[in-house]
């Protein structure tokens, strides 16, 4: 189905035993939604394709298998068009992940000072170091 002609005789509704078919309650023609609307790209015309994350899905692992995607779509296009990647948010989200995890591996070492402090024995503070590395 790559033309509106295509999608006409595409059933939509029954009414009293009759197909209603969707070139019966729409007007079916090949262009786009809204003809005020354009993409560009350093000045040349685009195509924008915005991709969002489903709820609850990883969105670093998420636009992974969309760059590993991009040679096989590369690929599939006419050779005078280009596809690249303008917008990567994730940039910062892995900054603040990184940051995060440092945090943590700092907060563990506290911990584990604190503990060394208060019972002054390197025996006693090595059962909960151990217990923090392992989980």
């Amino acid at each position: 189905m790559l033309k509106a002609d295509d999608y006409k005789p595409l059933v939509v509704a029954y009414r009293n035993g009759a197909a209603i078919q969707l070139s019966d309650v729409a007007t079916v023609q090949d262009g786009v939604a809204n003809i005020r609307t354009a993409g560009f790209l350093n000045g040349k015309p685009s195509i924008p394709l915005i991709i969002m994350r489903t709820p609850g899905a990883n969105i670093i692992e998420t636009v992974e298998r969309i760059k590993a995607a991009l040679p096989s779509l590369k690929a599939s296009i006419p050779a005078g068009m280009n596809c690249q990647v303008v917008l990567d948010r994730t940039t910062t989200i892995r900054a603040s992940v990184s940051e995060i995890e440092h945090t943590l591996l700092i907060s563990i070492a506290l911990v584990i000072l604190v503990v060394f402090v208060f019972l002054r024995s390197p025996r006693a503070t090595l059962i909960p170091a151990i217990v923090v590395r392992w989980r």
